[in-house]
């Protein structure tokens, strides 16, 4: 339940833009090593499926740390919680500047995902509970446009520094972030929710955790070879069943799947998942097809990705307006056809090294992307429970 409090609505702007600011360097921690893996794979001599555990490791540590969000928000609070995020990603990136062998590398980048899986689902809520009447679905489409953004400019930043001084420096980015939000969340980040000694089901963490684990694992690894890597990815997902099934069974689950009863709410997460693994998949798969098959450096593999992401955050500032017009069904299929024309598009363009032409197409998908993700996204928050 929220908490009524004339000083968080006193300084609402102030702790808007701070949490767009946290929003921002989640997805900038997040997007950090797209460009880098060929790089990582280079500098640490290791094959590229072992260098895309900078992305994989970063992945489960942030799932993980999602389906924990809500028990940690009712125990600790929002301010505490989100500094605590903060520090995570501060002593994370100075490690990833230190690091002195990859598995180091590997641990800074599980700290700094701490961070990103705290802040992606507890700020949609905080921007939800604090919105202006009538605004929260512009707000939450502001909110992910600035998350574009920031997808938009950290290639080419990540490009530049790998292509100039090294990998190393590349997190001293974060960390300056990261202690400018310790600073400026003192005082603008209030609470907003009524705090409970919630319960937090360690076995349902524990099986969160080596589930996802081993079915990413597999996922990685299938390529190389098939059947090691394919029953560790079938443990994987039986593993994540025995973690649905606790958490349906047991007095207080650590993430509530009730909400999926509801047909609308199990839609809308269906659109959601799809929206955000279509943009990860390009936000990985662009700069290594630049990288790899077309030898741009990470700097100019980096630029190039600006303007297709940059269409995706365009697109994503006037989804809240036309969602408050014309509701969320026009825009789901119209985007969801804009990805796909997209996506055939680059199929045909990358087989035959047609770059700019797959750039193109990868800005079409990004625009349908940024469409109806906004949209859909903030119809799933409506319809959820709030803490």
């Amino acid at each position: 339940m929220a908490v009524q409090n004339k000083q968080i609505a006193k300084h609402r702007q102030a702790m808007i833009v701070v949490l767009f600011a946290c929003n921002l360097l989640a997805s900038l921690m997040q997007s950090l090593m797209n460009v880098a893996l060929d790089y990582v794979a280079t500098d640490f001599y290791i094959t590229l499926s072992q260098a895309n555990w900078m992305v994989l490791a970063f992945t489960i540590v942030t799932a993980t740390t999602i389906t924990m969000a809500a028990k940690l928000l009712e125990r600790i609070g929002l301010h505490k919680l989100m500094t605590i995020g903060f520090v995570f990603s501060f002593v994370g990136s100075l490690l990833g500047f230190f690091a002195w062998n990859y598995p180091v590398m590997i641990v800074a980048r599980a700290l700094q995902a701490v961070c990103t899986g705290l802040c992606f689902p507890l700020i949609n809520e905080a921007l939800l509970t604090i919105a202006p009447k009538g605004k929260a679905a512009t707000l939450l489409a502001v909110n992910s446009g600035v998350i574009g953004v920031a997808l938009a400019f950290a290639p080419p930043v990540s490009g530049l520094i790998i292509t100039c001084v090294g990998l190393r420096p590349l997190f001293l980015i974060p960390a300056v972030i990261a202690l400018a939000l310790i600073i400026a969340g003192r005082p603008a980040i209030h609470n907003l929710y009524m705090r409970r000694k919630a319960h937090i089901d360690i076995p349902s963490v524990a099986l969160s955790f080596v589930g996802l684990a081993c079915f990413l694992y597999g996922l990685n690894e299938i390529s190389h070879e098939v059947f090691p890597p394919l029953v560790i990815m079938l443990a994987g997902i039986a593993i994540l069943a025995i973690f649905v099934y606790r958490q349906l069974h047991i007095d207080e689950p650590l993430l509530n799947l009730m909400p999926l009863r509801n047909p609308v709410f199990t839609v809308g997460e269906t659109l959601v998942t799809l929206a955000f693994m279509a943009s990860v998949y390009m936000s990985l798969l662009v700069p290594l097809y630049l990288e790899g098959a077309a030898s741009y450096s990470p700097f100019i593999a980096g630029c190039m990705c600006i303007v297709p992401i940059l269409c995706y955050a365009a697109c994503c500032f006037p989804s809240g307006h036309l969602l408050a017009k014309h509701g969320v069904w026009p825009l789901v299929p119209v985007g969801f056809a804009i990805v796909l024309i997209g996506y055939v598009g680059m199929y045909f363009a990358s087989a035959q090294l047609l770059v700019i032409v797959l750039l193109a197409c990868a800005a079409i998908a990004y625009a349908g992307i940024g469409i109806f993700f906004p949209a859909a996204k903030t119809c799933l928050l409506y319809t959820s429970p709030s803490p």
